[in-house]
């Protein structure tokens, strides 16, 4: 997916899955750091601030399990090589790569 790194990747899939299978309710963080094998809540909480500040979930504060996957639209279906083709050929400036991103 464009713009996450493996891990972010990984999360918004198993949300994604998650919400979808129990017609719209979230996993606990329990639930979610078991599925992930995480051990921190921070880590947790970081991820999902991730995703949330791009844009791909949406979340209500002091709610439990109050997570909401955002439709991007057609750019998720998007290569990260076009994208940066067609940045360049715009030459919206220099367009760097991170290694942590995935790639689609």
């Amino acid at each position: 997916m464009i713009g996450l790194t493996t891990k972010q990747s990984r999360l918004l899939s198993y949300l994604t899955g998650y919400i979808e299978s129990t017609g719209g309710v979230a996993p606990s963080f329990d639930e979610m750091m078991s599925h992930l094998r995480i051990n921190s809540r921070g880590t947790l909480f970081n991820r999902l601030r991730a995703l949330e500040e791009r844009g791909r979930i949406r979340r209500s504060p002091n709610r439990a399990r109050a997570i909401e996957i955002v439709d991007v639209g057609p750019l998720h279906t998007v290569s990260t090589a076009d994208l940066i083709a067609e940045l360049e050929r715009r030459r919206v400036g220099s367009v760097q790569t991170n290694p942590e991103v995935v790639r689609v």
